[in-house]
């Protein structure tokens, strides 16, 4: 088994983010997104052993005409999370920015940051939900869809399917493991839930998954693939050796999982990127702890950052004793 170490540092937020991004290493930052009561968020920062750096969905922005600054509770996590990461690391501009799929607690944050910081490269899985007219989810697919042709206009957007290999630092070796060039279809009316119309499904669904490998180490960051998909869709199309991982960030922010995905990913360590008030409920969990994996949540533990040397790796977290998770949001 890989040599894990975990340190935990009990620190204030201002210190974590200043830690020097040592040489040789791959650094992968998951920041706590702030309870601004919608969506869960997601916002991963990756540094590389060739000193360039990448993100991983952008985190949680709700335009709102209403609002003092157009956002939601005046939060926009481009603007109000990476900018002050990324300045306090010392980074200038971002080389890629991968976005899993278009919901706002997933891009809303490069709303801002591709008009105030510079990004060479977006990187999705081009997906399109033929329904994007329906009413309750033509804004946010809207505002993504004109994003990335921002993107497409000046030559710089790249979509990305299974199997293909993204060529993004030497020392890294980097997957796609979904979706499929046909994209996941099937909206499955008989196991979805029935709130859950098809229009959110298929967009989580079709999420850009990713396997990345520094050395001996392996990170597997599925995006927002529900359950019924990763038993339906996703274990049955890719190859399970390339699931198995060291360390995953958790599918749809620990909502998602299942017990086969867990027997056959097996992490030694899991990151969900989801708010304490959803902590105690959140289905991964007791999955994950059930084939020996360490949970880290950010609502609990704070900002999560794991850097590894490719031969083994750290986990440090802004929260060493987490407060007790709530009782679940009803």
């Amino acid at each position: 088994m890989l040599r894990f170490l975990r340190l935990i540092f009990l620190s204030i937020v201002s210190v974590l983010p200043g830690v020097q991004h040592a040489a040789d290493t791959f650094t992968l930052t998951v920041l706590e997104i702030p309870d601004i009561q919608r969506g869960a968020g997601l916002a991963i920062v990756m540094q590389t052993p060739s000193g360039k750096t990448f993100l991983y969905d952008t985190g949680s922005a709700y335009p709102e005409r209403l609002s003092s600054d157009g956002w939601q509770a005046n939060f926009n996590a481009g603007r109000d999370l990476i900018v002050p990461f990324l300045k306090q690391n010392h980074i200038s501009s971002v080389d890629a920015v991968l976005i899993s799929h278009a919901h706002y607690d997933h891009f809303g944050g490069l709303m801002w940051l591709k008009d105030n910081f510079p990004i060479k490269k977006l990187i999705d899985s081009g997906y399109v939900f033929p329904g994007s007219s329906d009413q309750q989810y033509t804004g946010e697919l809207g505002d993504y869809n004109r994003l990335r042709d921002e993107f497409k206009n000046r030559g710089q957007h790249l979509a990305a399917f299974t199997s293909d290999t993204l060529d993004l630092d030497p020392a890294l070796k980097i997957e796609v493991l979904a979706p499929p060039k046909t994209y996941f279809t099937d909206p499955l009316p008989d196991k979805r839930a029935k709130n859950d119309p098809p229009a959110h499904y298929l967009v989580n669904s079709n999420s850009l998954g990713v396997r990345i490998q520094h050395g001996d180490v392996v990170f597997y960051l599925p995006g927002d693939i529900q359950s019924e998909d990763i038993d339906a869709s996703l274990l049955p199309s890719v190859d399970h050796a390339k699931l198995k991982c060291h360390v995953l960030i958790a599918p749809g922010h620990g909502i998602h999982c299942t017990k086969a995905f867990t027997e056959v990913t097996r992490p030694e360590v899991s990151i969900a990127s989801v708010f304490e008030r959803y902590a105690r409920g959140l289905k991964s969990t007791p999955m994950l702890k059930a084939v020996g994996t360490k949970t880290y949540i950010t609502g609990l533990n704070g900002r999560i950052q794991v850097v590894s040397d490719g031969k083994s790796y750290k986990v440090t977290a802004e929260r060493e004793d987490a407060p007790t998770p709530k009782p679940a949001a009803k």
